[in-house]
């Protein structure tokens, strides 16, 4: 496996980066003591919407998670020449191979699918070159039920096949490719994504703390409780995370995921994912709390092997010095890292970190003469 990995340190106080079911930051027990953790999912989501801010590669980071992808159909259909009796129809059976039909009236799916508007052409243009039988597509879209289900099963069959006929050579799924798809009702459309992410946890013990809060009404000023409007209380915590963030180059560019993109659509994708990969930050809380922290540390590697970790650095929770969690976080990963290297053998391609290295300079030694 040839892969990118980033080993990041980042510090953040009083935020609440990820919450619970409670609405509490969520945490985990390793090595012994409560961490602060924010799971890959979240920040998987904050790197996703980042990357599409990127001016050379939005084009390639258009994917869209939702339900709702009956409407978006009834568009392609409508543009293909379909009236909007049988775009409607069209999409509606599309939408049900793809997704399970949940509300025909909603135009929702019952899980969310994760497309490319190139992908969703594609499987549009599949559908409308089957030619489907005006005289079943007009039993699908009426009244008598019974002949409605038999048509609906029969033009199910065949939208099913075409739909799932997905073209590999879509120019703007790299996100799908980097962070993978997964159809719970049909497993032929699941995609292995080749980014690897683990859950960010923080170096250190830490706890969380309770933030008491008043809102003052402008208006209540007669009152025995005058400015009284609302009280209430959140949870926050302070910590340094360590976490890490890899991509397989071996799927990202086998032929089920960007074979077909040239070399420098390749690096512009990378670049774009590995640039958003450092500086996302999740958005909770981002005018109260205001966490857009960048990292203070980050170790890029770029080697063959299987992904490692780095986070039994601190299955010994790191204690804070005079100048705090980050000092000590740095030293502890950095002689961990080069006793894993002695350890296992392990080499690196291409090695940098920040700092000394700037955020460009790291990005130009992990590229450098990829293959």
């Amino acid at each position: 496996m040839n892969m990118i990995e980033l080993h990041m340190l980042q510090s953040f106080p009083v935020t609440c980066l990820n919450r619970d079911d409670l609405g509490a930051p969520k945490s985990a027990v390793f090595g012994g003591v409560p961490r602060a953790r924010v799971s890959s999912q979240c920040w998987k989501r904050a790197i996703r919407e980042l990357a599409t801010q990127d001016e050379q590669a939005r084009c390639y980071f258009a994917g869209q998670r939702t339900r709702y992808v009956v409407n978006a159909l009834i568009d392609l259909f409508c543009a293909k020449g379909a009236d909007d009796k049988k775009a409607m129809t069209l999409s509606r059976l599309t939408a049900d191979a793809v997704g399970k039909l949940d509300d025909p009236e909603k135009g929702n799916v019952k899980t969310l699918l994760f497309f490319s508007p190139g992908e969703l052409a594609a499987v549009v243009d599949a559908v409308w070159n089957l030619n489907l039988d005006d005289k079943l597509l007009a039993a699908a879209a009426g009244d008598d039920k019974a002949k409605r289900e038999k048509a609906e099963k029969e033009l199910g069959k065949l939208t099913g096949k075409a739909a799932k006929a997905l073209s590999a050579a879509v120019k703007d799924a790299a996100d799908i490719a980097i962070f993978g798809r997964m159809v719970a009702d049909d497993h032929t459309l699941t995609l292995e994504g080749s980014g690897l992410f683990s859950h960010a946890l923080s170096t250190h013990s830490t706890s969380n703390e309770l933030d008491f809060f008043s809102a003052v009404d402008d208006a209540k000023t007669d009152a025995d409780d005058a400015g009284a409007g609302h009280i209430g209380s959140i949870e926050f915590n302070s910590a340094c995370y360590y976490r890490y963030v890899g991509i397989n180059l071996d799927v990202l560019k086998d032929k089920n995921h960007l074979a077909h993109f040239s070399p420098d659509e390749l690096k512009a994708v990378l670049t774009a994912f590995l640039r958003a990969a450092v500086m996302a930050v999740p958005g909770a809380r981002k005018n109260s709390m205001f966490g857009f922290n960048p990292p203070a540390y980050v170790l890029g590697v770029r080697r063959a092997g299987q992904p490692i970790s780095l986070v039994n650095a601190f299955e010994k929770p790191v204690v804070a010095d005079k100048e705090g969690y980050v000092k000590p976080s740095m030293d502890a990963l950095k002689k961990h890292w080069a006793t894993l290297k002695d350890l296992y053998c392990l080499k690196a391609e291409a090695e940098a970190e920040l700092p000394p290295d700037n955020l460009d300079t790291l990005m130009d030694r992990l590229l450098e003469n990829l293959s």
